[in-house]
């Protein structure tokens, strides 16, 4: 008995130490890590990273940039979100005190009994918050006792609810989502208030382990972990067996939802990011700054559209490059249905393979580009009789078609046989294809020659081969290809700069360098207007007489001599200057600035906006031979737009905080033609540009008006009889004005042009410069995609170009001498500032008839005397 009252009192003795020990190693240890943990209230300071948001000007969402969060109250949030997490991650939250000493126990349990595979952790919702602010994710037992203690400081600063509400906002589940709101969007596609009892089972199984319970990566695991929490949560008296039930039976989507995107821009997305960082730094990517744009979602679409649809033309008129890939069928078996002397054939797999999946296998290396679907041609196969006379008039359509858009000369057409190949698409199964989808399909030479147009589908397609359909605005299939050659289009508001629409290439996620911004190429005859104007600057007359005649001058940059042509390679002798704009002429343009002089010409063309890339001390300036971006080009197009003032584009309106405050505005110079007139301008329409721009600085003048509008009156003629006169013939519009330009050898087509509410600036060419091959020019090439961008732009919209100003008159001259005329059959009307106006044999210069128009449909002046104007400049010498 004694030995065991000793041996009783050993052993309470060795715990009672034992007991001392861990106090004192607790107290010793929490003395010596506590000071170095930071203070709980710290958390108070740490903001929720919001990512960077950018939208359009009418308020769609553009893009966003950084880790996706959106916070949302604690009482904002539905009950089943609240109750998944609980039941997942802490179902004792609202009873401990941030350390579960039971759910420790309980975690070490369930380890041991699931042979190391845990299903719940031991660490409380709070002891998590610990670790993701402050601390590693080391699992050692100093780490642990951290841990621990920055728990009880968090549950002693802050209540439960707000404890709550920082887990459910700020936990990773992966794929960039941070908290309950983002991870619905991203998983489910969702706003939090419309997630299932499934997703939120699915969304609470995930922070256990955001990369092993990720619908998207591991589907099945996900699956498995809802089960899991679908579980507790009815053990929890949560939900009811029932619900658990049919919550089971929802199939696991393992699909990536994007933000709720509302406007597809990525090149604008990117500008603004990028000028975000360098503002802001990378703290731009976490701040929840909103940024708006000047971008008009409408115009931005018809962007896209327009430079797409030019494209796809350009490169159908060039031929078919051939599939994506040509399997080998060697291995394969034919289709029973196969006919080679019929040029009729098929392949499938040998033995039992299931043939869908091994042509899947096949496209699973070919994603979807630029939403062109991939497919295999699997057999050509006749068309049923039922569809003969569909084929035949379909077939008639696409010749037509083709023949409309006057693509390379193509010989030996042969008669379409009666075949459709039967195409094989992972999503859908296969879908038969007719030569009214692949009609346009001749074979590729080179840029200036193509083969013969193809007479059957089999002419083109062939089993095994892989190639790319598009989606035609008709919901059809057609034969596609990822155009080669590449392009921009621009638009600004001319009265401040704002850009309301850049597209800068085909597809951003193919190429993501932005023609519109980055790339600095030749504007060819797109940039005679600005040549023109400094000549008018310079005291010549819209009926300056220039000959059109050869030149050769001496160069040292190319060690020889300079032998500028025509773009007909022909001459045309005395031109007037009118004229000569018209129809393009560059021995003119050359001749303007050599009399206008080079050193004035460039300073002037400068204030334009362009730089000395864009506007290089070299004669070969004239024909537009420096480095331009399009939005640089359309730049300068605006102050022919407003009236002659120099509005810098800009793309960034407002930027705002994550609290709402505006930390940013905008406040371009606004150019305001009635805001400089003498006489007061009309209060109403003030009040209307005050309304529409805000109060706003006053641009620069960098052109007077009248020299600003003989400029608009010849760049309205190139539209209506020039070489842009396709814009005025399909938008039947008496507004527009602009200048087509290409340069040597077909290496960029360009047209820039505007009326009095827009302007807008197109480019087609290779980033590699070549040809784009004979017959390619501005004209042809980029004139279409402005006009189909116009056409959306002005829709609806009335006619807007810019008013007669003081001091113009119409001037009846001869056009061959540009001198006063009398009403000779061969005068024409020509206009003149005032003090440039030709001198005539008579004093005074009569208005026809009262009802009479200029050659351009702007009204006469009434009678002018001509003696009492100042002095006169009479043109006398051809230049």
């Amino acid at each position: 008995m004694r030995r065991y009252v000793r041996l009783s009192g050993a052993l309470g003795a060795l715990a009672g130490a034992g007991l001392l020990a861990i106090v004192a190693l607790i107290s010793g240890g929490y003395f010596y890590v506590a000071p170095g943990l930071p203070q709980a209230e710290e958390l108070r300071d740490i903001r929720v990273q919001i990512p960077l948001s950018i939208y359009s000007r009418d308020g769609r969402l553009i893009s966003q940039f950084g880790e996706r969060r959106t916070p949302v109250a604690l009482e904002d949030m539905p009950p089943v979100i609240v109750e998944a997490v609980l039941a997942a991650e802490d179902d004792r939250f609202f009873e401990h005190p941030g350390i579960d000493y039971q759910g420790t126990l309980r975690a070490i349990l369930l380890f041991v009994l699931n042979a190391g595979e845990p299903e719940q952790g031991g660490s409380t919702i709070t002891q998590q918050i610990a670790r993701q602010y402050f601390l590693t994710r080391d699992r050692t037992l100093v780490r642990k006792f951290k841990e621990w203690i920055l728990a009880i400081r968090i549950e002693r600063e802050f209540t439960k609810q707000e404890i709550l509400d920082i887990f459910l906002n700020t936990t990773f589940f992966g794929q960039h989502a941070h908290g309950v709101a983002a991870a619905a969007q991203t998983f489910f596609g969702k706003p939090l208030e419309e997630i299932s009892l499934s997703d939120a089972a699915i969304i609470a199984g995930i922070p256990r382990g955001p990369s092993i319970f990720n619908p998207i990566t591991s589907p099945e695991a996900a699956k498995q972990r809802r089960a899991y929490v679908l579980r507790r949560m009815r053990e929890l008296g949560f939900i009811s067996a029932e619900e658990q039930r049919q919550a089971l039976t929802v199939p696991v989507d393992g699909r990536r939802y994007g933000p709720e995107q509302q406007l597809d821009a990525p090149y604008v997305a990117e500008m603004v990011r990028a000028e975000m960082i360098r503002r802001f730094g990378l703290a731009a990517y976490t701040a929840g700054l909103k940024v708006t744009t000047t971008i008009d979602s409408r115009l931005q679409r018809a962007a896209d559209d327009a430079l797409r649809g030019a494209l796809i033309d350009y490169d159908e008129r060039h031929g078919y490059r051939g599939p994506l890939a040509r399997n080998s069928t060697e291995a394969w078996v034919p289709a029973a249905a196969s006919d080679p002397g019929g040029g009729i054939g098929g392949i499938e797999p040998p033995g039992d393979s299931d043939p869908e999946a091994v042509w899947s296998a096949l496209l699973a290396d070919y994603e979807p580009v630029a939403g062109y679907r991939t497919g295999l041609v699997v057999s050509l196969e006749p068309i049923p009789a039922s569809e003969d006379s569909l084929t035949t008039t379909a077939e008639a359509g696409i010749y037509s078609a083709a023949a409309d858009k006057g693509g390379p000369a193509m010989e030996n057409e042969s008669s379409p046989q009666e075949l459709q190949a039967m195409v094989y698409f992972s999503d859908v199964g296969r879908i038969p294809v007719e030569l009214a989808s692949v009609g346009w399909a001749a074979p590729y030479i080179d840029e200036n020659r193509t083969g013969n147009r193809p007479g059957s589908v089999a002419d083109v397609l062939a089993p095994g081969e892989i190639v790319r359909f598009r989606e035609t605005a008709a919901g059809e299939l057609r034969l596609g290809q990822i155009p080669e050659a590449q392009g921009a289009l621009v638009s600004l508001d001319p009265m401040d700069g704002a850009v309301t629409a850049l597209s800068g290439g085909f597809d951003f996620f193919l190429s993501n360098f932005n023609r519109a911004t980055q790339s600095r190429r030749q504007p060819g005859s797109a940039f005679k207007p600005f040549v023109y104007s400094a000549a008018l600057d310079g005291g010549f007359t819209a009926a300056s007489i220039f000959n059109d005649a050869p030149i050769v001058e001496p160069s040292p940059e190319l060690e020889g001599f300079w032998r500028p042509t025509n773009y007909s390679e022909g001459f045309n002798g005395p031109t007037r200057l009118r004229e000569a704009l018209i129809k393009s002429l560059n021995l003119v343009s050359v001749r303007v600035m050599q009399q206008t002089g080079l050193s004035h010409t460039v300073d002037y063309v400068r204030r334009f906006g362009f730089d000395e890339l864009a506007a290089p001390m070299n004669p070969s300036m004239s024909l537009g031979a420096g480095g331009v971006a399009p939005l640089d080009l359309a730049g300068g197009y605006a102050a022919l737009a407003n009236g002659g003032s120099y509005v810098e584009p800009y793309i960034i309106e407002k930027v705002e905080d994550a609290e709402g405050e505006t930390i940013f505005t905008a406040a371009p110079a606004l150019a305001c033609g009635i805001c400089e007139a003498d006489e007061p301008p009309d209060a109403g329409l003030l009040h209307s540009i005050t309304e529409i721009y805000g109060a706003r600085p006053p641009a620069k003048r960098i052109a007077d008006a009248q020299n600003i509008y003989l400029m608009n009156d010849m760049l309205s003629d190139v539209v209506q009889r020039g070489t842009g006169v396709r814009a005025y013939r399909e938008l039947g519009r008496t507004d527009l004005r602009g200048k087509t330009g290409t340069t040597n050898d077909r290496r960029d087509a360009w047209f820039a042009g505007f009326n009095g509410d827009i302007v807008a600036a197109a480019w087609v060419g290779f980033d590699q410069e070549r040809s784009l091959g004979n017959g390619e020019q501005g004209a042809r090439t980029a004139l279409p995609m402005w006009i189909e961008f116009m056409r959306e732009a002005l829709e609806g919209r009335p006619l807007n170009s810019m008013e007669r100003p003081p001091g113009i008159i119409d001037v009846r001259i001869d056009p061959a001498t540009g001198l006063a005329a009398g009403s000779s059959a061969t005068s024409v009307f020509e206009k003149f500032r005032m003090e440039h106006a030709p001198r005539e044999p008579a004093t005074r210069i009569q208005a026809p008839h009262a009802h009479a128009e200029s050659l351009t449909g702007s009204p006469l002046p009434d009678t002018v005397e001509i003696s009492n104007a100042v002095e006169l400049i009479e043109p006398e010498r051809i230049f």
